[in-house]
């Protein structure tokens, strides 16, 4: 015969550490060997709860007079003599958390497995692509920041060791769901990373075009200190996944933390390297190339006219100045 339900037994987390089909009610949950259900808990008692219809033919879970009494969902919540149970109802008895689920319960949708190469990230094609979009990337800003004759060699050379601390980040992570999961993740962590390094090269650049066309508006610095948090907590965000069992949620909270943790030490270390007072006037030295029709322009005899104006307030200015002259 087919079970009527079953009876899970969950960690904090929800996860489900035993399962209990249940083939007849009532049934009986406690710490003695005679239940359907036995509870390896110190605050259960040998008789703790009993499953059974009442006389409507409605589930219910029933106190048989316990120490710790039955308590809904988890936590320190009130005791209550019964309660009704649904599919997927919890309740707690002593210190343990348990679950009904009827046999035709609704399940979540299957996942993908990732180790059948699926994924976008595993491809070693797109890991491949990446990797060079970043070698080229670091080559033209070694490029366009230096002001001497370089050489082909020398563009080259200079990004290798960045491009070496990306592999060995991948490597660590890599070793890290090694362990953790014993699967290998190597194109995953490289395609994550080196999206990662694409992205903050982007902000950059849109930030450093903004600031040069509105001065006023300190894009680099939110850059710098907002984007670069919400690239890093992207970046953990994606690595966890390919290297720990951590539900969504769990690696969104870790991504965060850390992102807010290194966001708070940037300001604190902003805050402290500023002296209390500066004669120097704080100005953008940001400069890019514009269209010569995007300058605004004035033509000649504008010009000549704000000269001449300009002359005659001098010349005025001055004749003031001459009585005041010892």
């Amino acid at each position: 015969m087919a079970p009527l339900g079953y009876i899970e037994v969950l960690d904090s987390k929800g996860n489900v550490l035993e399962r209990t089909s249940i083939d007849s009610f009532p049934i009986h949950i406690g710490r003695a060997y005679n239940n359907e259900v036995v509870i390896d808990d110190p605050y259960v008692c040998p008789a703790h709860v009993a499953i059974e219809l009442d006389d409507r033919g409605s589930l219910i879970a029933r106190d048989l007079n316990s120490v710790n009494g039955l308590r809904l969902g988890s936590g320190r919540k009130k005791r209550l003599p019964m309660l009704a149970l649904n599919s997927g109802s919890q309740f707690q008895i002593g210190h343990t958390i348990l679950r009904y689920r009827s046999f035709d319960h609704a399940l979540a949708p299957t996942l993908l497995d990732r180790e059948n190469g699926t994924s976008f990230f595993g491809s070693p094609h797109i890991a491949a692509f990446a990797g060079i979009m970043v070698f080229a990337l670091l080559c033209l800003e070694g490029f366009l920041g230096s002001v001497e004759r370089v050489t082909i060699a020398s563009i080259v050379s200079e990004p290798l060791v960045t491009f070496a601390t990306l592999f060995l980040w991948a490597g660590l992570w890599t070793l890290a769901g090694r362990v953790i999961l014993s699967r290998f993740y190597f194109f995953e962590h490289v395609t994550i990373a080196s999206l990662a390094i694409v992205a903050f090269f982007a902000i950059n650049a849109a930030a450093e075009w903004v600031e040069f066309l509105f001065p006023f508006i300190p894009a680099l610095w939110v850059a710098s200190v907002f984007g670069a948090g919400v690239i890093l907590a992207a970046l953990v965000f994606g690595h966890l996944r390919f290297a720990s069992m951590m539900r969504r949620r769990s690696r969104l909270w870790a991504a965060f933390s850390v992102s807010a943790a290194l966001i708070g030490i940037s300001f604190i270390s902003d805050y402290a390297n500023r002296s209390k007072f500066s004669n120097v006037m704080e100005f953008t030295g940001i400069v890019k190339p514009l269209d010569a029709a995007w300058v605004p322009t004035m033509s000649v005899d504008r010009f000549i006219e704000n000269s001449q104006k300009l002359k005659s307030d001098l010349e005025r200015l001055a004749q003031k100045a001459k009585p005041t002259q010892p």
